[in-house]
């Protein structure tokens, strides 16, 4: 607005003969004359606020000039101009980006144009209710389309189209009339807001109703009707005079009186189509813009006579006003959805930003099935006063909230002068920020109030969650605590659980397959006193964790571990770092800190001697060198022989694996290289018995023995491998364990 008050205040005609003021001179006498139009139908040309701000502003400066006149005798005086025919194309061509909003824009004027006279009503029924000479007795818009005539339109071509918008509203007067569709900008939804707000007394409730159901405020949305229509008419009555005001576009206008106006009180508006436009009138277009813009205003719209909006504007409603069926009919229009919703969010707020919204979370993952990579786009709408302003509000909410689907509705967002996009991006990102917290606020509560249908959900679309808990730093914590695992401890409560039921099993395939899962804050509440971290291991599934030489310690001293089986879930650990105080640590690690005493890891009664134990480790150590860093004595193992510790995670693993399929030979050396550094270590048993009995063979001065010793401790360490996960191809202990097996048959044979 600024940019352009700017350029047309220094560009075009001169004011004085816009306004039809000639000046004659007659020998001496000069006379100055205004033109006055006849009383029947007067024509009069488009003026603008800008040209009535910049009158004022010169005004100011003549007074200014004269007072120092004495002081600058050679000044001049000179007003500011305005085009308002090269204004009014500006605002009618080049404010909006598709034509078809222009009935966004008509909608928009005939709601507040109801409004006003609703809002009257309830003061003064006599005047502004409804009548006996109504036939209606609601407040509604009608749409029609009128094929007119050849002898009507004075050609032999195809006969043009008519569009017709009508309302039962509160109508102008005359002067009003011309007021507000003369002058371009003036609006008179904002002057009647600024009256209401500056009325003392009345009703307050209605006041505010009124308030926030008054949509427009530029004051140039109507002339919007000139991008598709070459003439339009505009048909009003006040319940005292009816008049017309026509136009062509052009600068110009005429007002006189009308048969054709609502009766007692209302406007109809009447677009010639251009020939170029005559689709967009057209029933199904018709349709397809409302539901983009206009489905949720205030009072019902009928196109050819046949309602149109049969769904309200839910989100303007308290939860309890709106039933479970209505709220799934409300989601599958607004989604395109054909599934219903897990559960729903009411959520309205006045400060610091006024909001309205209705937030559905559906109960399948929308992305499934799109492709791999593919992700949807945001599912929430973003309206201001019931008005769409953008149907996928990109940058509104995270990314990771994509599957959200439903309306945010905020009268705050200051909006550019077409109403298509935003001007500020920080009052965007303060409402992103509102509704975000809320989002997570309300899942927190669902899982509280129906955690088994929170678990439900969250086994559906619980990976959005966990993509926010890696992507969103400021809300971690708050998703921390919305997500959920299996773990060592589930398996009991489901026992548990089972046997307190009512006697029927459920499928046990089933069972298997999801399995409970636990939040951070329970297994913080189950945590040994002596615990001093949250502990996880990734495996491909239960049984593979539950076998996993990694979870013996934590077993042995009772420790809960947390089971992840989804590639991404390592990366969610990783930017966790910590809840609640508790570092979250893989039992995987070299530095776990999870350690046994004797009487844990005792599996058998025969020891070694410390001299033996070191030896063995050195002759470990020779046997496997160029594979690892060090060999140590474990003390975190109960039944296994050995494991790795100190090796690349597995969500690391997958990550290089995937990142060498697509990068070329430079980059794939650079990885290669990564692999190539050894950095593990392989901690062992010394008490187990296969490492008792290897001791024994190393010692022997069969060479025979010796060497399969040494395919032994190969082999141990190929199994530590696969335990870990870090074996790339295993086919390459093959021959390795087919020695051993023919070394075991011959010694069974000798035996005999």
């Amino acid at each position: 607005v600024y940019r352009l008050r700017k350029y047309y205040s220094t560009t075009g005609v001169v004011l004085d003969t816009m306004l039809g003021t000639t000046t004659t001179t007659t020998g001496a006498t000069t006379r100055t004359t205004t033109t006055i139009a006849t009383p029947q139908i007067r024509e009069k040309r488009f003026q603008s606020r800008f040209c009535e701000e910049t009158k004022v502003a010169a005004a100011v400066g003549a007074r200014k000039t004269l007072s120092s006149a004495a002081a600058t005798p050679a000044s001049k005086e000179h007003e500011f101009k305005a085009e308002t025919a090269r204004l009014l194309d500006i605002v009618t061509n080049s404010l909006y980006q598709e034509k078809e909003v222009f009935l966004r824009e008509l909608i928009s004027n005939a709601s507040d144009a109801l409004e006003k006279r609703r809002h009257e009503a309830i003061k003064d029924a006599g005047r502004y209710g409804f009548t006996d000479a109504e036939k209606e007795s609601e407040f509604r818009i009608k749409i029609s389309t009128v094929e007119e005539k050849e002898e009507e339109t004075g050609t032999s071509s195809s006969p043009s189209m008519k569009l017709i918008i009508e309302d039962n509203g509160i109508g102008m007067s005359e002067e009003e009339l011309t007021k507000n569709l003369g002058t371009i900008a003036k609006s008179g939804s904002k002057e009647f807001l600024e009256n209401l707000a500056g009325k003392g007394g009345g009703i307050e409730t209605t006041k505010e109703e009124a308030a926030s159901n008054i949509i427009g405020k530029f004051g140039v949305g109507f002339y919007s009707a000139f991008m598709v229509g070459k003439k339009v008419e505009v048909h009003t009555s006040n319940g005292n005079e009816s008049f017309v005001w026509t136009s062509e576009g052009t600068g110009k206008f005429t007002v006189s009186e009308s048969n054709e106006a609502p009766k007692p009180r209302g406007t109809k508006i009447v677009i010639h189509m251009k020939d170029d436009c005559k689709t967009i009138a057209s029933q199904w277009a018709i349709e397809e813009t409302l539901k983009k813009y206009s489905a949720f205003v205030s009072f019902p719209i009928y196109i050819n006579e046949n309602k149109f909006n049969e769904i309200g504007a839910l989100w303007m409603k308290k939860h309890a006003e709106v039933s479970d069926e209505q709220a799934t009919t409300f989601y599958r229009y607004v989604s395109g959805a054909t599934d219903s919703p897990a559960f729903r969010m009411h959520f309205e707020a006045d400060a610091p930003l006024t909001i309205r919204s209705l937030i559905f979370f559906p109960e399948t993952n929308p992305e499934r099935g799109i492709g791999m990579h593919a992700k949807v786009d945001s599912g929430v709408a973003l309206y201001s006063r019931r008005v769409l302003i953008q149907k996928n509000a990109q940058g509104l909410l995270p990314p990771f909230l994509r599957f959200l689907r439903g309306v945010v509705d905020c009268e705050d967002i200051p909006l550019n002068i077409s109403r298509e996009t935003l001007q500020d991006s920080q009052v965007l990102r303060k409402l992103g920020e509102v509704v975000t917290k809320r989002v997570l606020k309300h899942l927190k509560d669902v899982a509280k109030k129906d955690p088994k249908a929170y678990d439900k959900w969250f086994k559906e679309c619980g990976f959005f969650l966990k993509e926010g808990a890696c992507t969103e730093p400021n809300h971690t914590q708050q998703i921390a605590e919305l997500l959920r695992f299996e773990s060592s401890e589930t398996s009991k409560e489901e026992e548990e659980e089972k046997e307190k039921g009512n006697g029927k099993d459920k499928d046990k395939e089933e069972s298997m397959n999801s399995g409970a899962v636990t939040s951070f804050e329970k297994y913080i509440e189950r945590m040994k006193p002596d615990q001093k971290n949250i502990y996880y291991l990734v495996a491909p599934s239960r049984a593979q964790a539950e076998s996993s030489p990694y979870l013996e310690a934590c077993k042995a001293k009772g420790y809960e571990v947390l089971y992840l089986y989804a590639h991404v879930d390592e990366f969610v650990m990783q930017h966790l770092g910590n809840v609640k105080g508790k570092f979250i640590v893989s039992v995987e690690a070299e530095n776990a800190e999870v350690s046994l005493n004797d009487d844990d890891a005792t599996t058998t009664k025969d020891t070694i001697s410390e001299d033996d134990k070191k030896e063995l480790l050195q002759w470990f150590s020779n046997v496997l060198k160029f594979q690892l860093k060090d060999v140590t004595a474990s003390n975190r193992l109960v039944s296994s022989p050995a494991l790795l510790s100190g090796h690349e995670p597995e969500a690391m693993r997958r990550y290089r694996a995937m990142a060498s399929m697509a990068s070329d030979s430079a980059v794939n050396a650079r990885l290669t290289a990564l692999t190539d550094k050894i950095t593990t270590t392989l901690e062992v048993n010394c008490k187990h018995p296969l490492l008792l009995s290897i001791n024994t063979a190393r010692k022997s001065h069969d060479p025979r023995v010796q060497k399969v010793a040494e395919d032994i401790a190969f082999q141990i360490y190929d199994n530590a491998r696969v335990a870990a996960g870090t074996i790339d191809d295993p086919r390459e202990m093959l021959g390795r364990l087919n020695e051993i097996l023919l070394y075991a048959i011959k010694s069974v044979e000798e035996k005999k």
